[in-house]
């Protein structure tokens, strides 16, 4: 009987574990099929978004587990055993089958998040570190530049620049495609308010 409770908690820990989600996992289409998953970052007619199976998957094993902590309090209470023990077992293999779909699809698009960022930086960090630079000299030439020749909004545009080469910055250091996104939108904005003189 522990041995049926370790097991459970040891499913949900994992379970509750994988609910950190990712960047992709709620932007790419899953298909289970052979018991593989495939992965896709357009919709196709015979895809589903991941994170849809992903929450399924999930209700589905809160159900299992409700069913097997049903069965559970039967066996306590000597209420026909032997019947229940083999439900029970069926219901721990359903359970334990759900688990790994779940973590089938997540280490799929792990995988896939994990590719997709090894190129994604690749073609990303030269031109980066040039735009640093770029930033960085104007930058420079701005904070350098005498009171009287300053324009009204200098402040503004210093602000635009700090915050332009952080963004650039924390690219650079990215470990993880997550690391980029947090950082597109104030990165695509401000490439398009600084004026290059």
């Amino acid at each position: 009987m522990r041995k049926v409770w370790i097991l459970m908690l040891v499913v949900f820990v994992t379970l509750l574990s994988s609910q950190t989600f990712w960047y992709l996992e709620s932007r790419v289409f899953c298909n289970l099929g052979n018991k593989n998953v495939t992965i896709f970052l357009k919709n196709e007619e015979w895809t589903v978004k991941c994170q849809t199976y992903m929450d399924t998957i999930y209700q589905l094993a809160l159900k299992k587990y409700n069913e097997i902590s049903a069965i559970l309090s039967y066996i306590d209470q000597w209420n026909d055993v032997y019947y229940r023990k083999e439900v029970l077992e069926d219901k721990k293999s359903e359970l334990l089958h759900l688990v790994n779909y779940r973590t089938q699809i997540k280490t799929a698009i792990d995988r896939f998040e994990t590719k997709i960022f090894v190129e994604y930086y690749a073609l990303l960090q030269e031109p980066m570190q040039k735009y640093y630079s770029d930033l960085e000299a104007q930058y420079y030439t701005m904070i350098n530049q005498d009171v009287s020749q300053r324009s009204s909004n200098y402040m503004l545009k210093i602000a635009q620049l700090e915050q332009q080469m952080w963004n650039v910055s924390h690219v650079l250091e990215a470990k993880n495609l997550d690391d980029i996104m947090n950082v597109v939108s104030s990165y695509i904005y401000l490439k398009k308010q600084i004026e290059w003189k």
